[in-house]
Order: structure tokens, then sequence, then C-alpha cells
């Protein structure tokens, strides 16, 4: 065997090693590094005020502030994220954002699985048609986000459900104001092509209406007979028709 030959056995024997040391090194790097690094991870649009850092980036803390109401989180690094390329945290929030789930952030895009627990239901504004609002709480069971693209970018995967207890809901017909008091909501999450699908029902499984947001930011809302029912605006035809359809493109 030649001189170049053994030498390339050696390189190919030691790269296994090399590679063990290459992620120690990171794993190292990580576990002292500040939690506050995490900042430049946020999305700038985030709906909370982040502050009051502690811990590292394996391994720490933060103060929420939410509507001025303060709160807490908390998140463990989860090292098989490295091995994808992503920044992953198991994360759990105490106060009025209140939940537990893990969250990904990689040059790819970023997800969030497994969500679970309740928060004040207008940090999922963005995800209602504009001139909608729910009052109250909603409670999350087992959602999960992914989008290609840390700004706009398609959706990659959808699930889980929302709960909402009911009440007095906004919502914008065309250039008009409309309300109507509802009973409790159940919204469920899913993919159609690479648009999100969010599709609210009544707890009983009628059909209330649909939402789809496309991967540019633009919303179409679909109303169904059984929603106007509750805002006496019903002219008795099928419940499950769709009555009113409102386009809303991205600015």
């Amino acid at each position: 065997m030649s001189e170049a030959a053994r030498r390339e056995d050696t390189s190919l024997a030691l790269t296994p090693y090399l590679i063990l040391g290459f992620v120690a090194l990171v794993l190292a790097l990580l576990a002292r590094a500040p939690a506050s690094l995490l900042q430049k991870a946020l999305p700038a649009a985030l709906p909370v005020q982040v502050s009051a850092w502690g811990g590292t980036l394996w391994s720490g803390q933060a103060e929420l502030v939410q509507a001025g109401e303060p709160g807490f989180w908390r998140w463990q690094l989860q090292p098989a994220g490295l091995l994808r390329g992503r920044l992953a945290l198991q994360v759990q929030a105490q106060g009025p954002l209140s939940m537990r789930g893990s969250v990904e952030r990689g040059f790819g895009g970023w997800a969030a699985r497994g969500l679970s627990g309740e928060l004040p239901a207008r940090l999922l504004q963005p995800l209602l048609p504009p001139g909608w609002t729910l009052p109250g709480d909603i409670r999350l069971d087992g959602v999960q986000l992914a989008r290609k693209g840390l700004a706009l970018g398609p959706w990659q995967a959808a699930g889980g459900q929302l709960h909402w207890g009911g009440g007095a809901m906004q919502y914008s017909l065309g250039s008009q104001a409309q309300g109507a008091t509802l009973p409790p909501l159940l919204a469920t999450l899913r993919l159609e092509g690479d648009t999100l699908l969010l599709s609210m029902t009544e707890a009983s499984g009628g059909a209330l209406a649909d939402v789809r947001i496309a991967k540019d930011g633009g919303v179409e809302t679909r109303l169904r007979e059984r929603l106007l029912k509750y805002s006496n605006r019903t002219s008795g035809a099928d419940p499950d028709a769709v009555v009113v359809t409102s386009v809303q493109r991205p600015q």
C-alpha cells in the first residue's frame, strides 16, 4: 500500500472522531452561551415583550410581558435539533400565556410543535381575517405549525385544535362590521396544499366558517349560513351553504 493510500485510510478512520469532537465543542459552547442571544432569533412582530434573560442557551428563562401582564418562560435545548441544522427548544410559559411545547428555528424556516395550554385569544389575531376579534382565552390542544422561510413562505405543516368558550365575536363582511354571540367553538388546523386552513365549527360539529391563509399572506374567508343565524341574518337556507366569501389581499 502506498503512503498516500495509508494517509487516506487514516483520515477516513479519524473522520467520525472529528465529527464527534466538533459536536461536543458546539454543545459545550451552547451550555455556556448567555440566554440573551436568543433575542436575535425572535420574530420582529412577536405580540409579547421578552426581557430579563437568565441562564444559558441550553437551559434558561426570561420574563414575558403581554398586554401589561407579566409572565415567565423557561426552555431546554433539544440537542437532536442541531443534527438537522435547527435550534430546537422545549418551552414552557406561565402567566397570561400558559402553554408548553417545542419550537424550532433554522435557515430553512421555523416550526412550533405539540403546543398545548391556554392563551389570550388576541394573540391569535394573525390567524384571523382582518376585522375579526375573539374575546377571552383559547385552549390549544396539540397545535403544530411549520413554515418555510424566515418571512413569508409556504406553510409546510399544520395540525391540532383550538377551543374557545363562546361569547360576543366581532367580524367584518366587506367593509361593514358585524357582531354575533356564539356558542363554544372548535377550530381545527390543517394544510390544503401549501395554504393554512382554519375550520371553525360548533362544539356539536356544525360548520361555521373556513379561513384560508396563503403563503403570501392573503386571507380568504368563507362564512356559512349556520354562522349568520347567530347574528340574526339567517335566510333559512341550507345551514352548511357558503353564503359569504371575502378575500383580503396582502398589503
